[in-house]
């Protein structure tokens, strides 16, 4: 059995990060090319189980959210390519939560995921009109570093148990 300790992060403000991307154009996902590229991003991350067909079900999964209007999926386009992304959808009433963090392995370090939380959680307050964001993060990952730039500070420890099954 193992034990996972994350940092549930908040913020009732954001302000944009100390050194923004001014490169990129943020937009929400809206076409079929945005989303296909979505799967192609989640499939960068090393630690994705299930490979293809499980991102391009997580994808899909996303886009019916985005449709029945719950929030919004935003990605940051560098010479056209989605270099990053990140979903904001309603918790609960006031609350917005932080979903699927990502940036290209190749392309961190610029910017893309501050200036992208940043715009997300502007999106938040003004659109959604929520007034607590939320995001959970590992707390010995440098994203956390991150996230704190743009406003977000801890404000609780959530513990994961998991049983691994035995062969």
């Amino acid at each position: 059995m193992g034990v996972e300790a994350s940092t549930v992060m908040t913020a009732r403000a954001v302000h944009e990060p100390a050194h923004p991307n001014t490169e990129a154009i943020i937009r929400p996902l809206a076409t079929d090319e945005d989303w296909a590229q979505q799967v192609e991003l989640a499939l960068t991350d090393r630690e994705l189980q299930g490979g293809r067909v499980f991102a391009t079900r997580r994808a899909a999964a996303e886009r019916r959210l985005v449709e029945m209007e719950l929030g919004q999926w935003f990605g940051a386009f560098v010479d056209g390519g989605l270099a990053a992304s990140l979903g904001l959808f309603v918790a609960s009433e006031g609350l917005a939560r932080y979903q699927g963090v990502m940036t290209h392995p190749d392309l961190r370090g610029r910017g893309l995921c501050g200036t992208l939380v940043h715009h997300a959680g502007r999106f938040g307050f003004d659109e959604l009109g929520v007034h607590t964001l939320v995001m959970v993060a590992d707390p010995d990952y440098l994203a956390i570093r991150i996230y704190r730039s743009v406003g977000f500070t801890g404000s609780e420890t959530q513990l994961q148990a998991m049983r691994v099954p035995q062969a």
